[in-house]
């Protein structure tokens, strides 16, 4: 009989409101608390980020073109990293680009039952 074992993953919150950082932030760290959390706030602070943690997984709420612009930045950059990216419920035009950019879209908010969703990207699983 073999178990798997999973590592626990870095992991990269984006967002602008602090609040909301440290909600998503919270509870990622409820349901993996070996997960490896960095934060931040915008474009040029989550590819700084991006160089220093080396993430698996990125989770983006910035508004708008924003947010898929700067998850499309971290995807070329990036080509083994996650990518999820907050969103409102978006028109099939937005959702074919995410899924040709190898974007996952997830509905705000950021409940737990949708960071579950998001963590499972990167091997978790309750």
């Amino acid at each position: 009989m073999s178990t798997a074992i999973v590592l626990a993953p870095s992991i990269l919150v984006v967002d602008a409101s602090a609040a909301s950082r440290t909600h998503v932030a919270g509870l990622i760290r409820n349901r993996w608390p070996d997960a490896r959390l960095a934060e931040a706030v915008d474009a040029a602070g989550t590819l700084e980020e991006m160089n220093e943690l080396s993430a698996d997984l990125v989770v983006i709420d910035l508004p708008g073109a924003a947010g898929m612009a700067l998850a499309q930045r971290v995807r070329k950059a990036h080509p083994a990293c996650q990518v999820a990216l907050a969103a409102e419920p978006g028109t099939a035009a937005a959702r074919a680009k995410a899924d040709a950019a190898g974007i996952r879209l997830f509905r705000r908010p950021l409940s737990g039952d949708v960071v579950e969703q998001i963590l499972a990207l990167v091997g978790w699983d309750d």
